[in-house]
């Protein structure tokens, strides 16, 4: 056996990524511990049974699709999911203006009144052939800028900057383009002839990283961790990390009533959680750079509706402020097996600012959400909704603001220093695929047995 104890934190994608490769490695000491009751994080899903009818409602937390575009992760997910694995091409959509156009926005203006397509259009040329804005960087250049540099005003304003709005809980000026430094394809940044032909009739061309992705045929998104959990020895379900020593190199769990020792930390624990609530003896130049790191929030609402085919594609965006949420999916175009026969589910996202959702403000906004599906023709007055189950998502997506970069450096730095891997999506603090976490857990894996 190599030296060393590998203590793994959080059983979502990356850190069941990271344990399972050090599992495929052989010879390493590790256990990876969750508080949860199951494995998967964020990419987990739930059954209901409900009296009378045949067949379950399988509900995922937000939507969890496997965006797959190298040949690791797509021979990985096929001998994970053997034959419970489809691919599909992506049919969604924006309401706005009462059209339902295609995603993306800028390709796809057919059918919008013609004053808005005239200014989109005349707009994102303007943009591209005249240099109104200057190019920036990623450093320096807001995505507000980057939003006008790329689209001009037309675009921008009929949708980019609402729904950016609307989902970060910020305006773009606030915001830098780190995250699309990450992956450019993140905003689909098509040519002026694809704009406009866009703009003459409806175009089927795919834009963008997400034109094909991979869903389980049936079980949902749960079905990806709990196949990795498979091959994972040392797995600790229910056990939630309380403080971590970091001289002592010393891990407590539930209130200090388990201890493990470790060499090497890897924590997909929510990175500001990490350093100001868990760690101890953390010198204040690195809790103020946590300080500085913010977040939004998202509730997730799943709804259960006795009616067939409730569904506009696989989801649809709503940029407009007059829809209080930003995004609703139809898992039963995922699937056939997510809904009972003669049913339909929805999932309905409505973004916050961290710390802005009481008890009582949830369910206004559930009571609103179910209004404005009726506003936007996706329910009926007269359906039936079975249940609406709302789940808080604390950490949802990382504020990419002046002070993020920063702050992360000079927090990672200080963790790597200590053999502490704080990876994933919020353990790393960023903007990513779930592709991206599971190569992110191989990597560390990799990492750590090298310095073995």
């Amino acid at each position: 056996m190599m030296a060393g104890r590998v203590l793994i934190i959080g059983a979502g994608l990356t850190g069941l990524s990271a344990a399972f490769h050090l599992e495929k490695m052989g010879g390493i000491d590790y256990s990876i511990y969750e508080k949860e009751n199951r494995v998967g994080g964020l990419c987990r899903s739930e059954e209901i049974i409900w009296p009378g009818l045949k067949g379950t409602f399988t509900l995922d937390i937000l939507g969890h699709l496997l965006h797959l575009k190298g040949k690791y992760t797509k021979e990985l997910a096929r001998s994970l999911l053997k034959d419970n694995l489809k691919i599909h091409k992506r049919d969604s959509w924006i309401y706005s203006k009462g059209v339902y156009t295609r995603y993306p926005f800028q390709a796809n203006t057919y059918g919008l009144e013609p004053e808005v397509v005239k200014e989109c259009v005349f707009g994102l040329i303007d943009a591209k052939c005249n240099s109104l804005y200057s190019r920036g960087d990623y450093a320096e250049e807001s995505f507000n800028d980057w939003i006008l540099r790329n689209f001009g005003k037309g675009i921008a304003k009929h949708f980019m900057i609402p729904y950016n709005q609307k989902i970060w809980t910020v305006h773009p000026r606030k915001l830098t383009c780190g995250w699309l430094k990450l992956n450019p394809k993140f905003v689909p940044s098509p040519t002026i002839e694809e704009v406009v032909r866009g703009a003459l009739s409806e175009q089927r061309k795919g834009f963008g990283y997400n034109v094909y992705f991979y869903y389980p045929r049936r079980g949902g998104i749960q079905k990806l961790p709990d196949a990795f959990a498979r091959s994972i020895r040392n797995l600790r379900l229910g056990r939630a990390l309380s403080k971590v020593e970091i001289w002592g190199k010393e891990a407590y769990f539930n209130g200090g009533k388990i201890k493990e020792n470790f060499q090497f930390l890897v924590s997909t624990v929510p990175l500001p959680e990490l350093i100001l609530d868990i760690m101890e003896n953390v010198p204040r130049r690195i809790r103020d750079a946590a300080l500085k790191l913010k977040h939004n929030s998202v509730l997730n609402i799943n709804m259960g509706v006795k009616r067939d085919d409730i569904d506009r594609g696989h989801w649809v965006y709503f940029p407009e402020r007059k829809y209080v949420f930003y995004r609703v999916g139809f898992p039963r175009k995922f699937s056939e097996k997510m809904c009972p026969r003669g049913t339909s589910s929805l999932y309905v996202e409505i973004a916050y600012r961290s710390g802005e959702l009481t008890r009582e403000r949830m369910g206004r906004l559930i009571a609103q959400a179910k209004r404005d599906l009726i506003k936007a023709g996706i329910l009926e007055r007269e359906d039936e909704i079975l249940f609406s189950r709302p789940i808080a998502i604390p950490f949802a997506y990382v504020i990419y603001d002046r002070s993020r970069d920063g702050s992360v450096e000079i927090i990672q730095n200080y963790l790597r220093n200590k053999n502490i891997y704080s990876v994933g999506r919020y353990g790393g603090w960023k903007y990513s695929t779930m592709e991206e976490a599971i190569l992110e857990g191989k990597e560390v894996a990799e990492g750590i047995a090298s310095e073995l």
